[in-house]
């Protein structure tokens, strides 16, 4: 069994917080999901980049999985018929789909930051 020598863990990105401020558990799920992940000292370009490439890997899959169940939900709300509930499931797909791909991108600087990519 290895044990994790990380001394700092990567935030999620605070433009994916921002964007998913109304779902606490979904923030608190992602960065779960990242904090096997971070930095120790003496770590190698190559290895920070690693890190980062993981990150990101790693968000993309958790949103992936969301905006799938976020499907799902709206297909569910539509057989109900209920106009306020069909509504509500289809502004959760669109702001999924929104983080998975742009808002994720424009988190990409932010986690390049904090694991130094472009530091030797």
């Amino acid at each position: 069994m290895t044990t994790n020598t990380f001394t700092e863990h990567p935030p999620v990105p605070k433009v994916l917080q921002e964007a998913l401020k109304d779902y606490p558990e979904l923030i608190a799920h992602l960065q779960d999901a990242i904090s096997d992940l971070g930095l120790r000292p003496g770590m190698s370009r190559e290895q920070r980049t690693d890190q980062f490439e993981m990150a990101i890997g790693t968000l993309e899959g958790g949103l992936s999985h969301y905006l799938i169940k976020a499907t799902a939900d709206l297909q569910a709300a539509e057989a109900t018929g209920d106009a306020v509930l069909i509504a509500k499931a289809r502004e959760k797909e669109m702001l999924l789909s929104g983080c998975r791909g742009r808002r994720l991108r424009q988190g990409f600087a932010e986690l390049s930051d904090f694991f130094r990519v472009d530091q030797d």
